[in-house]
């Protein structure tokens, strides 16, 4: 089931990525189909997630009234809110691993190929590209200094998370590495960064001076890790803070994709995952 599961992250964002609209709407609706058919996901979960790509649909192909045009903005950010929390009807992420210890000195923790906020990926890039610009960039030549800014960031956003006790540090190979690499670009990264940046940080934007809407979203998405205490709130908003400025400087929304997985990579390697024994 993880081999479908690969599939259908990478079938979705794909679909989402296409110019045709055929495509997009009925390849994404199709893939539904098939993973509702073999078990990967319920049916309950399958017709919710249908209505949620037709209701992309309207939004993207079908001018209406203003109070209508808000009334379904509305109804996407809660559609899309259940999904990004696991809320949804009917969900039920695929195990991948129960309770396995994947560093020592760190927490047992359950591993989930996870199959809802892939959605939203989806349904978001219906409006912003990944790849091309969506932001206009803060001009910074030579290039370079862009990626070693990006390399620092990460590296103070983990010494921030060991300072403040949430993880240590602990070097080494997980069996689990893989799965979780691939997991995490498409079912998280992708998803959150299209949302936190590519939409909120670009709309903040257009209302407030570009610093300001880049520490806002910074905010927010470290608000959104509230459950793992104060202390993941803070070190994820400076985490927020160094996707924010890969986006602000290069206009592209792949860019702080890339920042977001080497960050949660270099997390899995070198540090206790997902916390510090003891931590919690």
């Amino acid at each position: 089931m993880l081999t479908f599961g690969l599939f259908y992250s990478t079938a979705l964002i794909l679909f989402g990525l296409s110019n045709r609209a055929q495509l997009r709407y009925g390849g994404a609706a199709l893939i539904l189909l098939a993973a509702a058919t073999i078990g990967y996901t319920t049916w309950v979960f399958a017709v919710v997630a249908f209505a949620y790509i037709g209701l992309t649909a309207w939004m993207v192909e079908q001018a209406v009234p203003t109070a209508v045009r808000w009334a379904r903005y509305g109804l996407w950010f809660l559609a899309s809110a259940a999904l990004v929390i696991h809320a949804m009807p009917g969900y039920e992420g695929l195990v991948v691993a129960d309770y396995v210890l994947l560093k020592a000195g760190s927490t047992y923790t359950d591993l989930y190929f996870n199959h809802d906020k892939v959605l939203v990926a989806w349904s978001l890039l219906n409006f912003i590209p990944l790849f091309r610009l969506s932001l206009t960039p803060k001009p910074l030549t030579p290039f370079w200094p862009i990626p070693l800014a990006l390399t620092l960031g990460i590296a103070a956003t983990l010494t921030l998370a060991v300072t403040l006790g949430l993880i240590n540090w602990q070097p080494g190979w997980t069996p689990w590495f893989w799965v979780f690499a691939a997991g995490n670009l498409l079912n998280t990264c992708i998803a959150e960064e299209l949302l936190f940046r590519g939409l909120l940080q670009r709309q903040l934007q257009k209302r407030l001076a570009p610093l300001l809407a880049l520490a806002v979203a910074a905010v927010l998405f470290g608000l959104a890790h509230l459950a793992g205490g104060w202390a993941y709130v803070g070190v994820a908003t400076l985490a927020g803070v160094v996707y924010g400025l890969a986006y602000y400087f290069t206009g592209r929304v792949a860019w702080a994709v890339l920042a977001h997985w080497l960050l949660n990579l270099s997390h899995l390697v070198l540090f206790t995952y997902p916390v510090a024994e003891g931590y919690i």
